[in-house]
């Protein structure tokens, strides 16, 4: 391989590398945002979930009600585990 030719790949090689780098600083980038975005979701449901906590010892509801108003409103079928779980955490009795 010349001279030349060989000049030319090792350009092209590292203009390949700082690009990598580029898309390695921008990735990070993204998933800072992201990760920061899910946190605050994760903190303002849990914060909804204290609440609801709060007011349904003082107004209780049906589970099974609640339930069903999810597979009405998703047409489910009731294959809701993760939401039937939460209904359930929500709604047992404090002793």
């Amino acid at each position: 391989m010349s001279d030349f030719m060989m000049s030319q790949l090792q350009g092209l090689l590292g203009k390949v590398s700082d690009d990598l780098e580029k898309m390695g600083r921008t990735t990070n980038a993204h998933l800072d945002s992201v990760l920061g975005a899910i946190d605050d979701l994760a903190a303002n449901v849990f914060a909804t979930q204290a609440v609801l906590a709060v007011l349904l010892e003082k107004y209780p509801v049906d589970p099974a009600k609640a339930k069903a108003w999810i597979v009405e409103q998703t047409g489910a079928d009731g294959a809701t585990p993760k939401a039937d779980a939460i209904i359930d955490m929500l709604t047992a009795k404090k002793k």
